[in-house]
């Protein structure tokens, strides 16, 4: 959130702006008062500001679509982690735990190398452009015999 002042530079405005990366969502209330103070400015345009939510703690404001993102988790609650590069059918991310859990089973099973070479993509994709990336794809490729692919 921000205040703003006026063309003249005496009137006030709130502008609530969504404090997640990217989102260009930002809402200004009616001004309906002379602000005693900025806090009692920002107090108010939150209170108005239908559907929005804040993180008091980290003093953030979320827009409708992003609310979620200031509820705090439920207690043991681990949210999903998404894989760098490991995707499901439709093209989606997978749940880290999940595909470890599968890359165990797979092990298990004897295909040493193919689990090798699945979490080397997954540590290119994390490190992707650096060259720590480049080399955990040759590593990779390496593993399953196949040509590197040079993008």
């Amino acid at each position: 959130m921000s205040i703003h002042l006026s063309r003249g530079g005496t009137l006030r405005r709130v502008v609530l702006s969504c404090d997640v990366a990217g989102c260009p969502v930002q809402l200004e209330p009616p001004a309906i008062e002379a602000w005693r103070s900025d806090p009692d400015a920002r107090s108010w345009a939150r209170d108005h500001a239908a559907g929005w939510t804040a993180d008091p703690v980290r003093q953030t404001d979320y827009c409708p679509e992003h609310a979620s993102f200031s509820a705090a988790p439920a207690a043991g609650h681990v949210p999903p982690r998404p894989t760098a590069t490991a995707r499901d059918r439709a093209g989606n991310p997978l749940n880290r735990d999940d595909y470890a859990k599968r890359l165990r089973e797979q092990l298990a099973g004897g295909d040493r190398a193919t689990v090798a070479a699945r979490l080397l993509d997954e540590l290119a994709g994390v490190y992707r452009g650096e060259s720590l990336g480049e080399l955990a794809l040759e590593i990779s490729a390496l593993l399953e015999g196949r040509p590197r692919d040079r993008n």
